[in-house]
């Protein structure tokens, strides 16, 4: 688990954070004397809609919100190039107790699918049968068109 700074919600399921120093392999860097490198965590497990297409915007607007301030702590479970990280990641209040996990959040908003073209988890299966269920976000629509099969 590795403690990271909000930057920017990117889109519903990829934020731009602050590295540690120390996690990223590149120690060439300017950014590294700050202590921070710039880095993009994707959300594991889940896809939300991409800018753009229904939804899209709240997906990334609730994303920041859920974000913004809080304390961010990512699980990595796959590191690429140029600080492209997947990985859960969880939002803690500062002086509260509140742990929010990201991706399970956008799902239950009706802001995200769980990932059907990789490995994914029951939680999140069950999360998006609920909000289907309660027809929230993007359920609203008669038949939403997840971001893997959107074209503009």
């Amino acid at each position: 688990m590795v403690e990271v700074v909000f930057l920017e919600a990117l889109s519903g399921d990829a934020l731009r954070v602050g590295l540690p120093a120390s996690e990223a392999h590149a120690p060439e860097r300017s950014e590294a004397a700050t202590g921070r490198v710039p880095a993009v965590v994707y959300l594991w497990g889940i896809q939300a809609p991409r800018p753009g297409q229904p939804f899209g915007t709240e997906a990334t607007v609730a994303a920041g919100r859920i974000c913004e301030g809080k304390r961010l702590r990512v699980a990595a479970r796959s590191a690429g190039p140029e600080g492209r990280i997947t990985g859960s990641v969880v939002a803690e209040g500062e002086e509260t107790s509140e742990r929010q996990d990201v991706g399970r959040a956008l799902i239950r908003l009706g802001l995200a699918w769980q990932d059907q073209r990789g490995p994914s988890s029951a939680q999140l299966r069950s999360l998006e049968q609920e909000a289907r269920r309660e027809e929230v976000g993007i359920w609203q629509q008669e038949a939403p068109t997840p971001p893997w099969a959107w074209r503009e």
